[in-house]
């Protein structure tokens, strides 16, 4: 049994562009219609139920942590 990715690289170095390109469009589609797939879930979670799934939706949107000004103190 072959992997995908041996397939393509087979494929490229026997000069069968145009069956090395259908193989990459093919994987780039299904991985990319998998996590199509995996964020409707999310998003239909998100709108039937939105109070107990607000949480990670916050989660998503701040992937990095705001930075904190220090506070200015006033010496005498």
């Amino acid at each position: 049994m072959t992997t995908v990715s041996k397939e393509i690289v087979d494929a490229i170095l026997s000069k069968d562009n145009l069956n090395a390109n259908e193989k990459i469009y093919d994987a780039l589609y299904g991985k990319s219609s998998e996590q199509l797939q995996t964020r409707k879930i999310e998003i239909a979670k998100h709108f039937f139920d939105p109070d107990k799934h607000q949480d990670t939706e916050a989660s998503v949107n701040n992937e990095e942590p705001e930075e904190q000004e220090p506070e200015e103190t006033t010496e005498q």
